[in-house]
């Protein structure tokens, strides 16, 4: 499979990607409550701005490293930059804990 393939099918998995969008929640949440501008903001976590705009993007797909150390830098458990609003079971799927309680 071709580099640009790879990327359209990992752009495309990403676009209903809910961690990252509760990921992109929790990081302007707690932008938010810093009162810094997204300018400041990504001083303070010692990346590029345009680095943060992406991450603010369909396109953005940061790593595991990555969200830990944002996380890091900003003084919090990186699952906090995960947690999705609302109830965690709120319009979930059945997963396979599901089903096998059911036999």
């Amino acid at each position: 499979m071709g580099e640009k393939q790879c990327r359209r099918k990992a752009a495309h998995a990403a676009e209903g990607s809910t961690l990252r969008r509760a990921f992109q929640a929790g990081l302007e949440e707690l932008r938010v409550g810093s009162g810094l501008s997204r300018r400041e903001f990504a001083e303070r976590l010692g990346i590029p701005r345009s680095s943060y705009f992406h991450l603010m993007t369909s396109a953005a797909n940061p790593s595991l490293d990555y969200i830990e150390l944002i996380a890091e830098r900003a003084g919090i458990d990186p699952l906090k930059l995960l947690h999705q609003q609302g109830s965690p079971t709120a319009g979930r799927r059945a997963d396979i804990r599901d089903a096998r309680a059911a036999r």
